[in-house]
Parts: structure tokens; sequence; C-alpha cells
């Protein structure tokens, strides 16, 4: 009789420990997702996208008062990380590259207001201080 009750008593404490687990894995995987759409006061949209959490996560889009999308880019649960693009307000591309931990990496290239290419920067190599200034670079988080 003790043999039975021992392994009875047994057989509950690992079903409760499989409850626990699968409500920890529930609380994991619920998301709160929001659509953020801002609008200037002239009623033109200035920036959209998708919050998860309360962090910015998917493509994020700005746009300049006159319309014109200013930038596009992806985040990662509020860190800038993949690709992104910068518009002059002419509608131009400005500058493209990719982000990894909020960081600029790779290859960026820049251009001309008119529309021309002027200059491809690898990040990873030794860089110039204008360079620099053009990539719009900040420092390292710690």
């Amino acid at each position: 009789m003790k043999k039975i009750v021992f392994i009875l008593m047994i057989l509950a404490i690992f079903a409760c420990k499989e409850t626990v687990k699968e409500n920890k894995e529930q609380e994991v995987m619920e998301r709160k997702v929001e659509q953020v759409i801002e609008h200037y006061s002239n009623g033109v949209k200035k920036m959209e996208g998708e919050k998860v959490n309360g962090n910015r996560h998917g493509m994020w889009k700005y746009y300049y008062a006159n319309g014109f999308l200013w930038s596009e880019g992806e985040f990662w649960y509020g860190e800038r990380k993949g690709y992104s693009i910068i518009y002059y307000d002419t509608g131009k591309k400005q500058m493209e590259g990719s982000y990894e931990k909020d960081l600029k990496v790779g290859k960026w290239k820049l251009w001309n207001p008119d529309g021309s290419l002027n200059k491809i920067i690898d990040i990873d190599q030794m860089l110039t201080s204008a360079d620099s200034i053009k990539l719009e670079l900040k420092p390292a988080k710690n």
C-alpha cells in the first residue's frame, strides 16, 4: 500500500511540473500587438508600424510633412535589425544599408540629391571622420 501511495505522489508531482511548464510557455508566447499610425497636424501620415509588447517590430516607415517617404527600416523587438533606406525630401534615395543590434553594419550606399550614386562605404573597415558624419554613426552601446 505504501508503494502505491508513493507512486501516486510521484505522478502527481510530475503532472504539476508539466502544468507549470505549459503555463510558462503560454506566458512567453502571449504577444500584445498594436498598429501604430501617426499624422502631422496637416493630416499627412508621419509614421506607421507595429509594436509587439510595446517595442517596434517589423517594418516601420516614416514620412516627411510633404508626404514623401523619409525612411523605412526593420526592427526586431525594439532594436534596428535588417535593411534600411533613407530618402531625401524629394523622394530620391539618400542612403541604404543594414543594421544589427541598433548599429549600422556592412556596406552602405550614399546618393547625391540628384539621384547619382555618391559613395559606397564599408562600415566594417576603417572610416574617415567625414564618412562617419555622412553615415550619422552613433557610439556603440556597452
